[in-house]
């Protein structure tokens, strides 16, 4: 057998071997990892007006594992400009795991397309099982369908 044949493939093996490993360790390493508490979306659904003020609708889904016995949040209503325009404190609780609810809440003395942006400002409390009153904000996925963005 002729070495300087076999020279280059004996040099190719060991980079075929690294490059075949490498996407399977990279996957492992830098891979996401699930958040081990899930998630709890919340989406902001719909904006009706009312009597001079707003009706807000948001739809919870607890994808968590655990039951949220009390839940507040301190949210921040914008007008289009991206003027504070109130702030309210909601109560988003209780919730089951894995149910998903409805909750409406009314906006007084604001008209519904005054609403540019509903952010989540803060978790006014959070009583759950696995959960650290300083995570809740955390496992919170806000999404809108209205007209006004909703974030956190």
């Amino acid at each position: 057998m002729n070495l300087q044949r076999l020279t280059p493939l004996l040099h190719a093996v060991p980079a075929a071997l690294l490059l075949s490993a490498s996407p399977s360790l990279a996957q492992s390493s830098s891979a996401p990892q699930p958040s081990p508490a899930g998630s709890f979306s919340l989406e902001l659904n719909r904006l009706d007006g009312i009597d001079g003020g707003c009706r807000v609708t948001l739809v919870e889904k607890n994808a968590t594992g655990a039951s949220f016995s009390a839940l507040k949040l301190d949210l921040v209503v914008f007008d289009g400009e991206g003027i504070v325009a109130k702030r309210v404190g909601v109560d988003a609780g209780p919730l089951k795991a894995g149910r998903t609810v409805v909750k409406t809440f009314d906006l007084k003395d604001l008209a519904c397309d005054s609403v540019g942006r509903v952010l989540i400002n803060d978790v006014l409390s959070c009583e759950a099982d696995g959960f650290a009153a300083d995570t809740c904000l955390d496992a919170v996925e806000p999404r809108s369908r209205a007209a006004a963005t909703f974030d956190k």
